[in-house]
């Protein structure tokens, strides 16, 4: 089974409990069809991250989240203790000043077309889970169970995951710009 059943089934999504119930109305069952649900909406999210970044930008974004977490990192605690959450933001908010600050900084351009579309899907889906899991990895873990269940917070805060999701963006540029998908 690729994501756990949460804990508190009354705090999921209302998107993926109906996405549930569709599921298991065609007869798949609960766990796949949870599953199925979890996969849709993360999906969904990565095409509306790929319109709200663009296309010809994903790359400035990715340096840019690992700009943030660089500069995240160094910060001693004391700066950042005002709540659970404040490396979280101090990262989210880091993250989108350079991304608006982007064509001053660090504008990279692209030659020729870009990616094509399943790679832009595909990029800004591995952007999106990147993003995701340093931000929750950030977050207390008391805190997150009540959300999402704890076989797919697993998949985001778990440091071997987190090490995947940092190196996973980086392959696939490198393979896409080796074999020229």
């Amino acid at each position: 089974m690729f994501f756990g059943r949460p804990k508190n089934r009354f705090n999921k999504s209302l998107v993926n409990m109906e996405l549930e119930k569709i599921f298991q109305n065609l007869g798949i069952g609960g766990d796949i069809a949870e599953t199925l649900s979890v996969v849709l909406f993360l999906l969904a999210l990565s095409v509306l991250f790929w319109f709200l970044i663009g296309r010809f930008r994903l790359h400035n974004f990715l340096i840019n989240t690992y700009i943030s977490l660089a500069i995240v990192s160094v910060i001693p605690q004391s700066l950042v203790s005002l709540s659970d959450n404040s490396r979280a933001m101090v990262f989210m908010i880091v993250a989108t000043l350079l991304t608006l600050m982007n064509r001053y900084i660090f504008d990279i351009h692209q030659s020729g077309s870009g990616l094509a579309i399943w790679q832009v899907v595909v990029m800004s889906f591995l952007e999106l889970m990147l993003f995701l899991s340093i931000i929750l990895s950030f977050l207390p873990n008391y805190e997150l169970p009540k959300y999402i269940s704890n076989a797919s917070l697993g998949y985001l805060t778990d440091p071997r995951w987190l090490l995947a999701w940092m190196i996973l963006p980086l392959v696939f540029l490198a393979l896409v710009k080796k074999r020229g998908w």
